[in-house]
């Protein structure tokens, strides 16, 4: 007989840590100077992260030296120097036109899929 004061009993889903592990903040402000140029940067370009690729570089570059970030290749953050910012550019573009014109029409999931059937 369980009393009405009594603790709920629950079942909860394990906690499991981020992939990469813990991101500490940088008490020291270690990397303030290259945080603070990436966010004007990010808000010059309207969010752009093409533009500011160079700032992230440094800032992630500082992450790592001072022990804030496990040390990874750049190229991992898609920062290597064989991407193509154009064609990257024209994909985005033509996703969010794609984007446009759905909201304009009236987009219902499923429907492209339902004509190709027929």
């Amino acid at each position: 007989m369980t009393s009405m004061g009594g603790a709920a009993t629950s079942r909860r889903a394990p906690v499991l840590p981020p992939d990469k592990g813990s991101f500490p903040l940088d008490h020291f402000q270690e990397c303030k100077e290259h945080m603070t140029r990436y966010l004007k940067c990010m808000k010059q370009h309207g969010g752009d992260h093409a533009a500011c690729k160079e700032d992230t570089k440094k800032y992630l570059s500082c992450r790592m030296e001072n022990g804030l970030m496990t040390k990874e290749d750049l190229g991992k953050f898609g920062l290597d120097e064989n991407v193509d910012l154009a064609a990257s550019k024209a994909a985005q573009t033509a996703h969010a036109n794609r984007d446009n014109q759905r909201r304009q029409e009236g987009f219902v999931a499923g429907k492209a899929r339902a004509q190709e059937r027929l």
